[in-house]
This record gives structure tokens, C-alpha cells and sequence, in this order.
């Protein structure tokens, strides 16, 4: 079997800009989903911060007299990791890592910066000991990460690359440092040979040394020593390798129409963003079936890499990050679009909101909300389904969830033509459910996401599912009035009844069409009524004349029927052509009531 990749499954933060403390759990591709501001910036400088070797300033200190702490679980150091890693560096890594049980392959790694500004080299390194590795020598939890520690981590867990605005051209040099990691590797031992070359001709300890710098050391030195007796110099030139040519690399930019060429960093940041994603989906090209993600693992970190980009071109760059993410890269990035998760992603994405009281938070991701509220895994792969088909929902404040198609097609123009205002304005994801046996467990694993959620349902959800759901009791006497008035129908339209509710199956009359006519029956309106109040009152709104088609007066349910009747909804005497005009009025009264739940 395949090794599990290795990963940065978890990151906490504390104190860093708007995050005052809050674990992030993480996937081979995230995305960080949230309004502007909410802190999702920060998350990704969290992450850059613990894999690298920098100081932050003030300007990163939520409060300027507490630490800023960043600690990360890194999952999936097998013994192939390590048997590739080499014996020192594997050495340096077993007395941390965890080898046995669920958690085997795990290693906590704990960086803190105590004052803003510091040296760099004050800037700590912790890592953890499991319980079982800890002895009278050592019995700490967290201890000081030493020199061969951090050299093998860093080996499994390099820098990473960072690609947002405030980076400066850092992202264009990473990039093509890891574009032509091939290139140090075939023609890594001829080049080492002629710099060799090289530092025999500069350095100073060198027999071939060239004439001209140790003619300079002398002769520098002879006009010191007037000066200042005690002291001489020593011409010192660093001398390159491959990868600090590699690093140096930049990139220019030739305008095809009169030959003017320039260095990408004098262009706009439209046309960077557009070259830093042409290298991305190019890395994605060679790096392609490579399978090297057994040693080690390099985080890609993106600040909306939509940005200036078409939506044709965003759809390419997401296909471009997500096969790096099977290809030995970790991705974590921000976005504002819905085009950059598909529902594949959805259950892992997270959702980053930010208030005075709390900082930036995430609402509970939605793959660990189902796990919360389903037990048995069938209908937790069908719960899945059934929400994430939707990323809207990840987009918005507020959940409407839906039954049938006509609602789905239909209501954001009708909720537009009678308020003024657009689902999107009240931050409202309109989601359509797998079926309404769903609704329940919808709700409860929004709920568990902390997302604000109501539902609409058909009349028949009363009678066959909202007991079952707990919505309604069993022994509803309203329910029982309406199963009489379903044995009146029977008994003159030769209704089919099965458990005294209608069935389509062997019947002339669908189960729709029953439901419709026991609703227009004078004395089904009580009883219905209170039916609606009462699931009202519990976030489902149920239509009392059977379905949305009965309110609006639609005689069918297709592609032309609805957009004929969006086009009738713009007419100024549109309320006089709706059957119940009301109901659709008060419905969207409710509507936006729910808004204000978040």
C-alpha cells in the first residue's frame, strides 16, 4: 500500500494579527474561504512563518507584550521517509516522532517569538516528545530543536513558496528554483566541478589563487597598517552553486508588438499575477506522475489566485494547483471564488470568519460537522453529497435549503423582484437538496458548522418525514384531521393509499396532485395552517397548497415554463397574475428574517 503523503495536517496560531488562538486543520489542497479582512492572510503568513527563518515585526503582534506562538502537526513520516531521509538525519528525527498507534508518523513542531522585531537567531524552535520517549534525562514536553533536528526537518519540510502581493518577485525566484530542480540534479556534478574550478582561483587559502586578489590583500593591507596597526583584511569572495544562480534568476518580459522589453518586476500586477500562474500550471506539467511526495513536502501558499484572471483561467489554475497537491506539494490558498472549489473540496475547505469578540475563527469544516452528526457512513457519504454540491453555501453567511428544481430556478428572481434585494446581498446560499429525507441531518451538520439554516419543503415532508425527523409528533392532531380528509379522497377520486397517505404507484392521481387537492379542500385550510406555524417556528417553511407550482400558478416543471414565467415576473402587474401572491411575499419576509440569525 502506498505510504500516506506527508502533510502540515494542523496548524495552531496565537497572537498573530487578528488570530488571538485557533487550530486550522489541513488537507493536501485547502482553501481558505471568507470575506475581505477576515484573516486569511494571516493564516498563510502562520504557515510561512513556521517553515521558515525570519523575525516578525510589530505589525504581527496582536498584542505587542505576549509571544506570537505558531505550532504544527506533521503527519505521515513513514519509515520509507526516513529510510530515504539517510541514517543521520533520521537519527535526528525518531526520538520525536510518535511510532506506533493512529498517530504514528507524527511530529509537533512549536515555533515562538517573544518580542517583536528580535534577531532572527533568538526566534525559538520547540518540538514535542511523545510520553513514551521521555525519560529522567529529558522528561520535558517541549524542548529546544537543535541544528541536525532542523536540518532533517527542513529537509522533509522546506520553505515554502509563497505567492501574494506584499511578497515582492521572492515567488518568481522559488518557482523557478523548483522548475529546474532537474536541471541542479543531471547537470548538478558538472557545474560543482567548474566551480570548484572557480574557488580555486578566489580562495584566499588556495595555491592557484589569482595574482590580482592576493596582490590586493597586500596591498590593502599595506595601506591599513599606518592607519591601524592591529588589524589586517582578506579579500573574502562567496563563491556560487547552482541553486544561487538558480535564485537569481528572473524573468523578462518582451511586448510582442514593438519588441520593448522589460524585467517582470516593473510590470503590473495584473501581468505578474498571470506569469506567477503560467509557472504554476507549468510546474504542475512537469512535476506530473513524478511521485515525490515520500521525502518530502513543500507548501504552495496562494492569496486568491483568481486575482485579475478570467474565468476560463481561473478554472485552468485550479486544475493546475490540484494536481500539484498529489504531486508532492501541499496547497493552501484564500479566494473569494466559488470556481476555485468544486465539490470534490468542499467538505475539507474552510470557512474564515472574523469578529471583535473572538478574531479570526473557523466555523467547524464541514467534513468534521458530518462526522459529528451522522454515525453510519452510508448516509455520511450521501450527507456529503448532498450539501457539498453546493460551494455556494461556503461562500455565504446563511443557508436556504431547497426541495425541488422550481425553487432553485425560480426564487432568486422572485425574491429580487418583490424585496429589491439579491440572495448574494444578504449573503443567502440557495442549496437543493438530495431529498428531503436529507433535511434533518442537513441542518444539524449546518448547525454543527455554526452556519444559520432554514429549509423549504413540500406539504407531503409533514406527513412522511418531519415526524421522523422530530419535527412533528407522530400523534399530531392536525396531521391526523388531513390523513381523514386523505380517506374522503380516496374514497371519491379513487385515490391510492398506502398507510393512509397517496402513493403515485398504480394510480391515476400522482402523490403531487393528491396533496394538492386534500390542500384545497375548505377544511384542510385550518389544520394546515398549523402545520406550517409549527414547523415555521423550526427553520422549515412548508408550501400549504402542496407545492411552489399550486402559489404560483406553473402547470409544469421545465426549463420553459420557468423562464417564461421570470420573464412575466418583471410586468408592474405581476402580483395580480400570481394565484398567492401573499404566501410568496411572506415567504421571502422569512427569507430574509433568517438572515439576521448570523
Amino acid at each position: 500500500m502506498q505510504p500516506q503523503a506527508l502533510r502540515l495536517s494542523e496548524i495552531t496560531i496565537a497572537n498573530l494579527r487578528s488570530i488571538q488562538r485557533q487550530t486550522f486543520p489541513l488537507s493536501s489542497f485547502t482553501a481558505l474561504i471568507g470575506y475581505n479582512n477576515a484573516g486569511k492572510t494571516n493564516i498563510l503568513m502562520g504557515i510561512r512563518w513556521l517553515l521558515s527563518h525570519f523575525s516578525l515585526d510589530i505589525s504581527y503582534f496582536d498584542n505587542p507584550n505576549e509571544p506570537v506562538e505558531v505550532e504544527g502537526i506533521f503527519d505521515g513520516i513513514s519509515e520509507q521517509v526516513l529510510a530515504r531521509l539517510g541514517e543521520d538525519k533520521a537519527t535526528a528525527i525518531l526520538p520525536y516522532l510518535v511510532t506506533t498507534g493512529p498517530t504514528a508518523g507524527r511530529l509537533r513542531i512549536k515555533k515562538l517569538q517573544r518580542i517583536p522585531g528580535e534577531n532572527p537567531e533568538t526566534v525559538e524552535t520547540f518540538v514535542f516528545v511523545p510520553p513514551n520517549k521521555r525519560n529522567g534525562k529529558n522528561n520535558k514536553e517541549w524542548i529546544r530543536a537543535d541544528d541536525d533536528f532542523l536540518a532533517a526537518f527542513n529537509r522533509m519540510f522546506p520553505e515554502s513558496i509563497a505567492i501574494w502581493d506584499f511578497e515582492g518577485n521572492q515567488a518568481f525566484t522559488k518557482l523557478l528554483h523548483e522548475i529546474f530542480k532537474p536541471l541542479e540534479r543531471r547537470f548538478g556534478g558538472e557545474i560543482n566541478m567548474l566551480l570548484n574550478k572557480f574557488s580555486d582561483i578566489l580562495s584566499p587559502d588556495s595555491e592557484n589563487r589569482a595574482d590580482e586578489l592576493s596582490a590586493f590583500d597586500r596591498d590593502v593591507n599595506e595601506k591599513l597598517r599606518p592607519l591601524f596597526p592591529s588589524v589586517k583584511v582578506e579579500l573574502d569572495i562567496p563563491v556560487p552553486t547552482l541553486e544561487t544562480f538558480l535564485k537569481k534568476a528572473s524573468i523578462k518580459v518582451i511586448d510582442e508588438d514593438d519588441g520593448f522589453e522589460r524585467d517582470i518586476s516593473r510590470m503590473g500586477a495584473g501581468s505578474k499575477r498571470a506569469i506567477q500562474m503560467a509557472l504554476i500550471r507549468y510546474l504542475a506539467d512537469i512535476k506530473k506522475h513524478h511521485n515525490n511526495h515520500y521525502l518530502s513536502r513543500t507548501m504552495l501558499l496562494i492569496d486568491s489566485p483568481e486575482l485579475y484572471l478570467h474565468p476560463q483561467a481561473v478554472e485552468l489554475v485550479r486544475v493546475a494547483l490540484k494536481n500539484l497537491s498529489n504531486e508532492g506539494y501541499q496547497v493552501v490558498f484564500a479566494t473569494h471564488s466559488a470556481q476555485m472549489v468544486t465539490s470534490e473540496d468542499v467538505s475539507t475547505s474552510l470557512l474564515i470568519r472574523k469578529n471583535k469578540e473572538r478574531g479570526t475563527f473557523m466555523r467547524k469544516r464541514m467534513e468534521d460537522a458530518v462526522h459529528q452528526v451522522v454515525q453510519d457512513a452510508p448516509s455520511q457519504l450521501q450527507m456529503l453529497f448532498s450539501l457539498s454540491n453546493s460551494n455556494e453555501l461556503l461562500f455565504a453567511d446563511y443557508v436556504l435549503l431547497t426541495e425541488g428544481k422550481t425553487e432553485l430556478r425560480v426564487l432568486p428572481a422572485l425574491f429580487e423582484r418583490i424585496t429589491g434585494q439579491s440572495f448574494a446581498l444578504i449573503k443567502c446560499a440557495l442549496v437543493r437538496q438530495g431529498g428531503v429525507s436529507n433535511t434533518r441531518k442537513s441542518m444539524q451538520v449546518l448547525d454543527a458548522m455554526d452556519m444559520p439554516v432554514r429549509a423549504i419543503v413540500d406539504l407531503d415532508y409533514a406527513f412522511t418525514t418531519a415526524p421522523h425527523d422530530g419535527f412533528l409528533d407522530y400523534n399530531d392532531p392536525d396531521l391526523k384531521y388531513c390523513l381523514r380528509l386523505f380517506r374522503e379522497l380516496a374514497f371519491h377520486q379513487h385515490l391510492r393509499l398506502v398507510n393512509g397517505l397517496p402513493v403515485s404507484k398504480h394510480s391515476n392521481t400522482t402523490a403531487a396532485q393528491a396533496y394538492a387537492m386534500m390542500a384545497a379542500m375548505p377544511e384542510a385550510e385550518r389544520p394546515i395552517k398549523s402545520i406550517h406555524a409549527k414547523l415555521r417556528s423550526q427553520g422549515i417553511w412548508v408550501w400549504t397548497k402542496g407545492a411552489i407550482e399550486e402559489h404560483l400558478g406553473l402547470t409544469a416543471k421545465n426549463e420553459a415554463t420557468w423562464s417564461k414565467f421570470i420573464e412575466q415576473s418583471k410586468a408592474q402587474n405581476f402580483a395580480k397574475t400570481v394565484p398567492d401572491y401573499a404566501s410568496i411575499e411572506e415567504l421571502c419576509r422569512w427569507i430574509i428574517e433568517g438572515s439576521f440569525q448570523n
